[in-house]
């Protein structure tokens, strides 16, 4: 009888040692294997807020599957296959953002009779972060002559316009994506240049 018992007993602790190992084991994975949801503390921005800005809702049937109570029925594609790839997407496109150095340098094409007409009291809220694209947007939309070289901090960024505007003129296959940056106040651009294109 007292054997039976030792038996029972030793298998009862293996049951918990299991259990236990097995419950480690679950939370050191979790702790290895980062959230899908970040925060950006550069610009103040999380995954899920960008995905709040993303105009999807008219021509996708959702912004993955599941993700909202409500889904366009007269689409058949979603605008991220699955959760991971929204996630992987927003968190690539705000680590890039999070990162830009600052002061950030900017740039705007304008159109102008001569460099004498340039408006310094209103130089406009629409830079781009990149300067091939200020460029093509001059000579393929907007008909510039001069581009304008600045630079501007990143509290002078309007952070949640620049991502909506980025997942709207900005991820396109025909090589003239906007790459917008969005402007708070123009009088706080500071190394103005400029230049004729």
């Amino acid at each position: 009888m007292m054997i039976i018992f030792i038996h029972k007993m030793r298998d009862k602790n293996k049951e918990v040692c299991k259990l236990i190992i097995e419950s480690m084991r679950g939370l050191l994975l979790e702790e290895r294997i980062p959230s899908q949801s970040k925060f950006f503390s550069n610009i103040g921005l999380k995954s899920e807020d960008v995905f709040n800005m993303i105009e999807y809702h008219d021509s996708y049937k959702d912004l993955y599957p599941s993700y909202s109570d409500y889904e366009n029925e007269y689409e058949e594609d979603y605008y991220f296959e699955t959760k991971e790839d929204a996630y992987n997407d927003v968190n690539k496109t705000l680590h890039f953002f999070n990162n830009l150095p600052n002061p950030i340098p900017i740039y705007r094409s304008i159109k102008v009779k001569s460099m004498l007409d340039i408006n310094f009291d209103n130089l406009g809220d629409s830079w781009s972060f990149d300067k091939q694209s200020a460029v093509n947007f001059a000579e393929n939309q907007a008909g510039g002559n001069v581009l304008l070289i600045a630079k501007t901090k990143f509290d002078n960024v309007d952070w949640n316009n620049t991502l909506k505007l980025w997942y709207q003129f900005s991820r396109t296959d025909d090589g003239y994506d906007e790459n917008e940056i969005n402007i708070i106040d123009s009088d706080k651009i500071f190394y103005l240049e400029k230049e004729k294109i």
